[in-house]
């Protein structure tokens, strides 16, 4: 009697606590989509802080104001996480895909330092650089096609020492699935890892996906943004 008397409390407890979580999904839901568009504003505000760096001829006037960019610029990647922070507090379905996003935009928000300080390297820093041994191409999709969009993607990664392809940023980006085509591809890219100190060691790198009238294979620039 005790047991059934516990196992029907224990029932109704459970259909109570369904009942809850299923009235504050719609507005969980709500507020996501509310920090998503956020996001999206933040991730604008980043690329248009990144295509717009410091112009100078002075040395001493140029490295301040060139730091000074740098910070403003990892601050608007600290603000990005914040609010991705914020989404993963609703415990979204997809919290996976939000805590690589909050990785992401936290390594980039890391202020400026010596590479005695850091895992990760410029390809200055390196006794040998990475070397890419496959870069898929990127799929023009149906989207884009019908719409006629044109334009390059252009994506900051991590080269990481295990040859896997970590935190992709589109630094530039390009609408109807573009973007996302782009970083799918580079996910995708095969790599010998960089060496430093004689071990293998993981590398900064930026690809760019250039989109015409057909798929588009990744190329490295001369300058990184």
């Amino acid at each position: 009697m005790n047991i059934a008397l516990t196992f029907r409390r224990l029932l109704g407890l459970l259909i109570v606590t369904l009942t809850f979580l299923a009235a504050q999904a719609p507005a969980a839901l709500a507020q996501i989509a509310k920090l998503e568009a956020k996001l999206k504003s933040q991730y604008t505000e980043i690329e248009q802080e990144i295509a717009s760096p410091p112009m100078g001829t002075d040395p001493t006037t140029y490295r301040l104001v060139l730091r000074a960019w740098q910070d403003r610029l990892a601050n608007r990647f600290a603000d990005a996480g914040t609010t991705v922070e914020e989404i993963l507090k609703l415990h979204p379905a997809n919290s996976e895909f939000w805590r690589e996003r909050l990785e992401t935009l936290t390594l980039y928000s890391q202020p400026i330092s010596s590479p005695d300080q850091r895992t990760i390297f410029g390809d200055g820093e390196v006794q040998k650089r990475a070397r890419v041994v496959d870069a898929p191409a990127a799929i023009y999709t149906p989207e884009a096609r019908a719409n006629k969009t044109k334009g390059d993607v252009r994506l900051r990664v991590v080269l990481a020492s295990d040859g896997t392809v970590r935190n992709v940023f589109a630094i530039k980006s390009l609408s109807h699935g573009l973007t996302e085509s782009a970083m799918e591809a580079a996910r995708q890219i095969k790599f010998q890892p960089a060496i430093r100190n004689g071990v293998p060691a993981a590398q900064f790198a930026t690809f760019v996906y250039e989109f015409k009238k057909d798929n588009a294979v990744p190329y490295i620039p001369r300058t990184i943004f």
